[in-house]
């Protein structure tokens, strides 16, 4: 109980300094400005000194509202009566109301405002038909001349009216912070289906034209932990490396042979696919391909060799293909998950660590890659590089904290469509509109949770990439101002519900 008063205390302290810090600031802000209108001599200045509501308007679609702001006229000349007026700087307002002398213009001032004296702006706000938050800026003009210091931003968030539509938006109607059409507000539920999955990701891949470039592969464990080789065909263990020694495997293609070497020594030959598996079933080790190269990347040098779970040769008979295949928890592969630099802000990793997660999960339940013999169905469910996604595995992870961060706090949550996990596609930039997947043939119908969205962060770019999906860089840009990762994926994966799965 002492210890709750005292937290009370401390909290009433905290907020009454914040309280008196707030007063100095805006005192010291007053004198800022009224210290540059003295140095610039400026005819027209304002300074804001009331507003009312403060926070951000809750509102019924179609419903209106009084709003009410005060201006100081901090000028060398006063405020004549049909001259001066608040209004948006370009184009029609989403609040206009029936009242106001324009759709861009609330509030044209009466009586005049003097020098030194306050004038006040009293005028209706009209709620949009479309739930969502929405945000606009206003600003004080002497004929066509913006006024210094007369700005104001307006927040409303709508509710009891139609849901966003699916279809591009109208640029004329974008506010600066577009994406708020979606809520900052938003529960992802959760709702268990199951354990997190497996997922097989083909690393490379080798065929019979000579001279080889990855063969003979070349296996050991990091920090030399115990592992074992399995032959999947005859499901027998051939032998366990105590210390983590390097085996060596090779592959005739003419016979169809694999070739195991320990130590310069061939101790087995199998027509059977082969498996590396930890001692331990119950740990989770890692995997260095100490016979590849996988570097440099993003102009750093580096190896990314070394990767979690277990390790499988197999050849594909279909297309004459030995592949290196790693089948890890799905979770921890997203950690190796290398499509965006680890700088990128918090909110723009976890909209990415949803969409690679989303992405990933319906590879494996509606398999790509599916030229394989019956039995070996899948051989595996995405590739290691831009294919699908670009996987380093687990030196990636070592040097991504803030990654491997967002799929942990990130966990089992897919993006859905009706209840079922969209093809989450994404691509680098976008030159101010998304595509539709049908429009550039990503998909033979067209999906409405990929449809052409306008997307402002990316105008006057360069397109680069299918155009389809989530554009990285301007979930960066849009994350950097302020959005949140649920409405980032809201905004331009249109009609998604973001739940947790497992």
């Amino acid at each position: 109980m002492r210890s709750s008063w005292k937290s009370l205390i401390l909290t009433i302290i905290v907020a009454f300094a914040l309280i008196i810090s707030l007063s100095f600031f805006l005192k010291f802000l007053e004198k800022l400005i009224l210290k540059k209108v003295e140095a610039k001599s400026l005819n027209f200045a304002a300074i804001r000194v009331y507003q009312e509501p403060v926070q951000i308007i809750n509102i019924q679609a179609k419903k209106g509202i009084t709003f009410v702001v005060k201006f100081k006229n901090v000028g060398s000349k006063n405020w004549l009566k049909g001259k001066v007026a608040l209004r948006k700087e370009n184009g029609k307002s989403l609040f206009a109301h029936p009242s106001w002398p324009n759709e861009s213009t609330p509030y044209i001032v009466k009586w005049g405002v003097p020098v030194n004296s306050v004038g006040t702006f009293k005028f209706a706000l009209l709620a949009p038909e479309i739930n969502g938050l929405y945000w606009e800026k206003f600003y004080l003009f002497n004929g066509q001349e913006k006024i210094p210091g007369g700005e104001i931003e307006i927040g409303m968030k709508v509710y009891g009216g139609k849901e966003p539509i699916f279809t591009p938006l109208n640029q004329n109607n974008l506010s600066d912070r577009f994406w708020e059409i979606f809520p900052s507000e938003y529960e992802v539920k959760e709702e268990i289906r199951g354990s997190q999955p497996m997922i097989r990701v083909g690393l490379f891949y080798e065929n019979s034209e000579k001279p080889y470039v990855y063969l003979p592969i070349r296996i050991q464990t990091r920090d030399k932990k115990p592992y074992r080789i399995k032959i999947l065909n005859e499901n027998t263990i051939l032998l366990t490396q105590t210390q983590g020694e390097e085996t060596e495997i090779n592959f005739d293609f003419s016979t169809k042979k694999y070739f195991i070497n320990v130590n310069g020594q061939r101790i087995a030959m199998t027509d059977s696919p082969i498996r590396f598996i930890p001692a331990n079933e119950n740990e989770m080790i890692v995997f260095k391909i100490t016979s590849w190269y996988r570097g440099p990347f993003w102009g750093e040098e580096c190896n990314d060799n070394e990767y979690k779970g277990e390790l499988e040769i197999r050849y594909n008979p279909k297309t004459d293909r030995l592949w290196l295949i790693n089948e890890l928890p799905i979770e921890e592969y997203l950690k190796g998950v290398a499509e965006v630099k680890d700088s990128y802000p918090y909110e723009a990793l976890k909209a990415q660590k949803i969409a690679a997660r989303t992405y990933a999960y319906i590879r494996i339940i509606l398999p790509k890659y599916t030229n394989v013999p019956e039995e070996d169905f899948p051989l595996f469910h995405v590739r290691a590089t831009q294919a699908d996604q670009v996987y380093r595995g687990y030196l990636w992870e070592l040097r991504s904290p803030n990654i491997k961060r967002a799929a942990e706090e990130t966990y089992g949550m897919v993006a859905l469509y009706n209840d079922s996990p969209i093809l989450a596609y994404y691509f680098a930039q976008s030159d101010g509109k998304t595509r539709s997947s049908c429009e550039v043939k990503m998909t033979k119908e067209c999906l409405p949770y990929l449809t052409s969205v306008d997307d402002p962060a990316g105008i006057g770019l360069k397109l680069i990439g299918h155009g389809v999906g989530l554009p990285q860089r301007s979930a960066k840009a849009i994350a950097e101002k302020g959005a949140k990762f649920h409405q980032i994926l809201r905004y331009y994966y249109r009609g998604i519900e973001i739940k947790k799965i497992w």
